[in-house]
């Protein structure tokens, strides 16, 4: 038996001009033979929290939805915008996320049709024994005992219904959802809601272990060590490793922690701050330009999106000392997310705001949910005085990860 500890690797985030490079290779890895084998095998695993089935086709389960899965996440990329989430985005969307939202899924808050937004600093994450990660691929072996975690560190997401995919004239699609212990409840074809799909950086996990440590073995059967995985170059920079779909009008309803509906709130959290306007504006974008060779290889790639990546930061006025972010790292050693307590010492707090007080007495009024931090500690100390193209969010501290909401091992794999 071999046991590793549960800290992570840090997560070292790219630079936001970066992005465009990186939706690329995401894009050529989720359309290519490995990436819909990844997709394949965590269906027929049961390790997938919402997939297609198609009756009558000669095929796997996991065969088929991976073609579907990878088309409709190839589009969301293709048409994505691109954000970067700085470290101090980051630890307030964290920190805001902590308290309930209120407020029913609105598109109004998708700060764009499509988006990939990049963190600088994991939102969640997962634990997972290395013997669930790797069981059922070429390189399980049994008797392979260590504890490994897997930061999240990037989402997309696009509109999504189940009636988008068109496989031809063929039998129809059906869509299902994975609840824990298995059960799986159908998707209405009425469904109208957004696509999420929460992305994990490749060989991350195995990097808290000794480069020593047996994980698996080789196709020829031969010995494959932690180590391994880390010097093997991995095509993609970040891996699909868990997806959820969100119905408009409907509540999020109360996380648990280390699951795709914690993830999720974080997500919403941060679309909310990125959308509320006015004096309670929080977050400030930059947006950094893609160069003219970069703009003429997306167009040849058939990138409908913007080339340009939208930095996302606290506002000036209201970001929080270098030295808070600096305890707040030190605090942080092997977590899933990083630590904010020094940063946002008052939790920020969601307050239901009437935007039309003209018309409150006779219910014609407009209501929206408004996130106010109590006390954000600014560059000289000071309480917030209450009164978008790349985004950018902060830093990454050491940390671990924790379990998604569909138990499933993850899907990063590594070589075979």
């Amino acid at each position: 038996m071999t046991t590793g500890s549960p800290a992570a690797a840090p997560w070292v985030a790219p630079e936001p001009r970066e992005l465009p490079e990186w939706r690329a290779r995401m894009r050529d890895h989720v359309t290519s033979k490995n990436g819909m084998r990844a997709l394949s095998h965590a269906v027929n695993a049961g390790q997938a929290a919402v997939f297609p089935t198609v009756a009558g086709v000669k095929a796997s389960p996991g065969a088929v939805a991976s073609v579907i899965l990878a088309r409709s996440e190839d589009r969301r990329l293709r048409e994505a915008h691109l954000y970067y989430a700085t470290a101090d985005m980051t630890s307030l969307a964290l920190a805001a996320a902590a308290t309930p939202i209120t407020e029913p899924v609105r598109e109004a808050r998708m700060p764009s049709p499509y988006g990939l937004m990049v963190f600088a600093e994991p939102i969640g994450g997962y634990a997972q024994d290395v013997g669930q990660v790797l069981a059922g691929t070429p390189m399980g072996r049994d008797g392979v005992h260590a504890t490994v975690t897997t930061p999240i560190v990037a989402v997309s997401w696009g509109p999504w219904a189940p009636d988008d995919v068109n496989v031809g004239g063929g039998p129809p699609v059906r869509w299902f959802n994975q609840r824990e212990h298995g059960r799986l409840l159908t998707i209405p074809e009425e469904f109208r809601g957004v696509w999420l799909t929460f992305y994990a950086a490749p060989g991350l996990a195995f990097g808290s272990l000794t480069p020593d440590t047996l994980i698996g073995a080789r196709q020829d059967g031969s010995a494959m060590t932690a180590g391994d995985i880390q010097a093997h170059p991995h095509s993609t920079p970040l891996n699909w490793d868990n997806e959820t779909a969100l119905a408009f009008g409907a509540p999020l309803g109360e996380a648990e922690p280390d699951t795709t509906l914690e993830w999720t709130h974080v997500v919403y959290t941060a679309w909310q701050l990125m959308t509320q306007t006015g004096r309670t504006q929080l977050v400030e974008v930059e947006e950094v330009p893609r160069d003219r060779a970069g703009r003429k290889r997306d167009t040849r790639a058939g990138i409908t999106g913007p080339s340009a990546v939208r930095v996302v930061n606290v506002r000036t006025a209201h970001r929080p000392a270098r030295e808070a972010a600096e305890q707040d790292a030190n605090g942080s050693t092997g977590r899933r997310a990083p630590q904010w307590s020094c940063r946002w010492p008052v939790r920020p707090y969601r307050r239901n705001t009437c935007l039309n007080p003209r018309g409150h007495g006779d219910g014609g009024c407009q209501h929206e949910e408004r996130i106010v931090p109590g006390h954000i500690k600014g560059p000289a100390d000071q309480p917030l005085r209450v009164g978008e193209t790349v985004n950018l969010w902060d830093h990454q501290p050491d940390g671990p990860a924790g379990s998604a909401g569909t138990v499933r091992a993850g899907r990063d794999g590594g070589p075979a």
